[in-house]
This record gives structure tokens, sequence and C-alpha cells, in this order.
């Protein structure tokens, strides 16, 4: 099988994570103290998106912190288990392909900081204030952003693919 676009998408989402935390990381203690506005449309103290830096043990909203090691564990079942059940996965399909792979490279992203990093926790930096609900996000990185839109490309082609095999009513 030719599997050209998830590679290219993993492997793009990884490099690019690890790149922009690199980054990060250079520039941790000046970005602790004086976050980069990127959109500050808000009057007050609050940012609409800035960059900053913040580390996490656990996975989002510090779920699990108290197990990092399960979560090391977790990820890499998540990457063999996407690669024994490729077929049953489709990714054969060109869309597919796209949407794990920028699954893979998004848990591969966050999985690299969990393993090479001292501590071992995800570096997070991008904030995000929601001004209509007051409410400040979690900080997350690129991988984190990769997975969740993944994740819901995953969701929307499941319903898709369900809605057509409704609609498809066998003849007699």
């Amino acid at each position: 099988m030719n599997y050209i676009r998830f590679w290219a998408l993993a492997f793009g989402v990884f490099g690019l994570d690890q790149a922009s935390k690199h980054w990060v990381v250079e520039r941790a203690v000046e970005l602790r103290r004086n976050p980069i506005p990127i959109i500050d449309w808000i009057e007050g103290p609050e940012v609409l998106l800035e960059i900053t830096y913040v580390t996490n043990p656990g996975a989002a909203w510090s779920m699990f912190s108290d197990y990092p090691n399960a979560l090391t564990a977790l990820a890499v079942i998540a990457l063999l288990a996407i690669f024994i059940f490729r077929k049953q996965l489709e990714l054969n399909k060109p869309g597919l392909q796209l949407v794990f792979g920028g699954i893979c490279g998004g848990i591969a992203g966050n999985l690299a900081d969990r393993l090479f990093r001292t501590p071992a926790e995800v570096v997070d930096f991008v904030d995000v204030y929601l001004p209509y609900f007051q409410y400040d996000y979690p900080v997350f990185n690129v991988a984190d952003s990769a997975l969740c839109i993944g994740a819901i490309s995953c969701a929307i082609a499941g319903l898709l693919e369900s809605k057509q095999k409704v609609g498809k009513v066998p003849r007699s």
C-alpha cells in the first residue's frame, strides 16, 4: 500500500511540533515572565491568543498528571494499534491517511517530550482566552492541535460513512 499522505503528515506534524517546542524552550524564562501576545482584541489583562511556556506531566486539562508512565505506555500502545490495524482502519484511503497521519504525528510529538525531556513533561505554549465564556482554555501545542483535529475528523468521517450506509437500502 502507498501510505505517502499518512507518513508526510505524521512527520510534518511531528517536525513542526518539535521545532516549535524547541523554539519555546529556548525562550522559556522570558516567555514565563512575558508571554508574546498574538491577538489582543480584548480590553483588560486577558489576551485572546498568546505564546507562553508551561509544562504538563498529564494529558489534556492536566488529567492523569499522577500517572505519566501510564500515559507514555498508552501513547506507545496507540501508535502500535494504529500500525497493526491499519487495514481495518482503511488507511489505504487518502482522507483517512490524513486523519491518522495527524493523530500519529501528534501522539509521537507528545511522546517524544515524555521520553526525551527532563523532567518528562509535555511542553505547551499556545494560550487562548475565550472572552464570551470568560474561560482561559488550557495551554496546548502543535501535537495537541493535530490530535484534536484528527479525532474530530475521524468522528465526522465515521458519521458520514454511517449515513451513506444507512442511505443504501438493499433491494429485494
